[in-house]
């Protein structure tokens, strides 16, 4: 008896002095009501003045964790006032208690408080595993600062990741936790953003645990001040990756009888985890697919021309649902006769499709571009999202993703672009990969144009595409009209009018994309005595991508790539060329890049020749104000005319 109550009073002395911590409505104060705006960041719509976390576990609730939350927010103007709009998911048998919530405005000179009352808070119940909490703040108004806390109850291990930043700015952002040493946690620290507050510690003999003694809690104290809001740009990965943010992983659990249950495994440990848990035991159904498969493509002598037709067999078979790999509930054999499935049941049968075509085979693990990039000091098999196949061939290795239907053999998603994937071997040591583009993205337009007296260009346009180019316009091709097309073509282009057009190549997957157009172009007037053209007629560059002062995470633009311009301009024999554009060669450091333009001129006959190539694809946070600077260039450059004046 003495041990019990020992125990629960050096539990609750511990659970007294964490549950202490928590932070307490009514801080607002008048100097926040009257700010203007914020000194850091005059744009903002909003700030963060204040934002804490605590952890701890909470005897009124059978020791659960509690997880109390605390949130103060001035408001500037209309377009934050969603932030009044609070949403809280609970997962299963998670519940939220002790939902208060304030909004304070400036009446005079004097501060006005308005209470959430009970009544606007509502529940609704999404699917059978998630409840969604609801509220909104009342009577907010431009100038507002509102304050609001809850309590999340969680039987669960697993502690919640604490945000640092979004996308508004914040003063300061604390998160405190306390938990008892059988729970050993890797905290890791992610984003660009350093911690003013890193105290984390140990607190001696804050519990007793019968059979083992005394034990000790990990005391987690962290915090940022003066955080920036995380801005958003063109070519980057997910967000996840680059928010500054804490996140705990559970390495492992020490029982009171002392057994140790680890959680963090050994990627070995991983692998087999995957095979049964994750694949859901539908990685040896190659007999079943032995009988699906026609044949002719099983009797197939040559190995590589035997894995293309397999490919392209599944790849036809099967309509992707759009779903991702869901970790558990492949089922490969339905997925087949319904010809439709998700990620993991359409890799999973190219994987037995191939292994029955007694080819070598593994299926590779991956996080997609969406998702965040996983870790690799420790298995964290939630991390990943997606699946895909490896085959080799003749000592070649070829990696294979049949949900796209325009992708050729060997060319995996852009979605997949996610640096290092994991090769699952089940009979031997698993690996990591990078995947990469199997064949170059380039895009070529030639045109070539007369121009007559009246202002109109007659002639022609070439589009050559391969890559990833060629995939994309083939999977439009696919689901538009050739009327819808062409309509779409035109109002992309308002001033052009195509008269004729034709298509090469568009179902063999493994060669370029070639569209011909004849058209009119229309410059809305005659020529008159002197005339301005921009000769960049089709998709020229008119704003640039990069905007930012400052960009601290890397741009991603997932695959090389080039694309080139070619004009040949006739114009009247009555007409004098004044100016053309000027010749331009920029190159990017580090061999990053570059841009040529180059014009020519013989009799009345203009060329002109633009190539841009971004030939790598990442470029580091360090490298960006010369990527924003070069895009700059090449649209002064783009922007650049020929002036005509008529020959008297």
């Amino acid at each position: 008896m003495k041990y019990f109550t020992l125990l629960f009073l050096l539990i609750s002395t511990s659970i007294l002095a964490q549950k202490n911590k928590s932070s307490n409505m009514g801080q607002t104060s008048l100097e926040e009501l009257k700010m203007e705006l914020y000194s850091k960041d005059s744009t903002a719509n909003a700030v963060v003045l204040y934002e804490h976390a605590n952890v701890y576990l909470d005897p009124n609730y059978d020791y659960n964790t509690r997880t109390d939350y605390y949130y103060r927010i001035k408001i500037f103007n209309k377009a934050a006032f969603d932030l009044a709009n609070i949403t809280v998911n609970l997962y299963k048998e998670k519940r939220i208690t002790d939902i208060k919530a304030i909004t304070y405005n400036l009446v005079g000179n004097r501060m006005q408080k308005n209470y959430l009352p009970e009544a606007d808070i509502f529940e609704t119940k999404e699917g059978e595993d998630w409840v969604v909490k609801k509220f909104t703040l009342p009577n907010i108004q431009e100038g507002s600062v509102i304050e609001y806390k809850y309590s999340i109850i969680s039987p669960y291990s697993g502690i919640e990741d604490w945000e640092f930043q979004s996308d508004i700015p914040k003063i300061k952002s604390e998160f405190d936790a306390a938990i008892i040493g059988n729970y050993k946690y890797n905290v890791r620290l992610i984003g660009f953003l350093s911690l003013d507050k890193d105290k984390p510690s140990v607190k001696k003999n804050c519990v007793y645990i019968d059979g083992l003694g005394e034990g000790a809690c990990a005391i987690y104290s962290y915090g940022m001040n003066n955080i920036p809001a995380f801005k958003e740009e063109d070519f980057m990965l997910s967000k996840k990756n680059f928010l500054s943010k804490l996140s705990f992983d559970l390495e492992s659990f020490t029982s009171p009888k002392g057994s140790i249950k680890k959680y963090a495994t050994t990627w070995e440990q991983a692998d087999r985890t995957l095979k049964s848990q994750f694949f859901n035991n539908q990685t040896s159904k190659k007999n079943y697919f032995k009988r699906r498969i026609p044949e002719d493509i099983l009797n197939t002598k040559n190995n590589l021309e035997r894995a293309q037709k397999i490919y392209t067999f599944i790849q036809n078979h099967y309509t992707w649902n759009q779903r991702f790999w869901n970790n558990e509930d492949a089922k490969v054999k339905e997925a087949f006769d319904d010809k439709t499935g998700d990620v993991a049941e359409i890799n999973l049968s190219l994987y037995n499709s191939l292994n029955a075509a007694d080819l070598k085979t593994n299926l590779v693990v991956l996080s997609t571009r969406n998702h965040g990039i996983p870790t690799k000091l420790y298995p964290v098999i939630y991390d990943y999202n997606y699946v895909i196949v490896k085959a080799t061939i003749n000592g070649k290795d070829y990696y294979l993703d049949a949900t796209e239907k325009f992708l050729p053999f060997g060319q995996v998603p852009v979605r997949t672009l996610n640096g290092e994937a994991r090769v699952i071997d089940f009979d031997d040591k698993s690996n990591w990969v990078t995947l990469k583009s199997k064949e170059s993205t380039t895009k070529t337009i030639t045109a070539k144009l007369i121009l007559n007296e009246d202002g109109e260009f007659n002639g022609s346009i070439i589009s050559r595409k391969t890559g990833y180019h060629a995939s994309n316009q083939r999977e439009k091709l696919a689901i538009t009209s050739k009327e819808n097309y062409l309509e779409e073509f035109e109002s992309e282009n308002p001033d052009l009018e195509v008269e004729d057009y034709k298509i090469k190549n568009e179902k063999e997957l493994n060669n370029p994309l070639q569209e011909m157009f004849k058209v009119k172009i229309f410059m809305n007037e005659n020529l008159g005595k002197k005339a301005r053209i921009n000769p960049f007629f089709f998709e020229r560059l008119k704003t640039n991508p990069f905007k930012l002062k400052e960009r601290f995470y890397p741009v991603d633009f997932a695959y090389p790539r080039k694309s080139n311009y070619a004009l040949s301009l006739q114009i009247p024999k009555n007409y004098k060329i004044m100016q053309l554009p000027k010749d331009v060669a920029i190159a990017l450091p580090n061999n990053g890049g570059s841009f040529i333009l180059k014009t020519k001129q013989k009799n009345n006959f203009v060329t002109i020749y633009a190539r841009l190539n971004i030939s790598k694809k990442i470029y580091s946070s360090e490298e960006y104000y010369a990527l924003k600077e070069f895009f700059k260039q090449i649209i002064i450059a783009e922007n650049s005319s020929i002036i005509l004046k008529k020959q008297a």
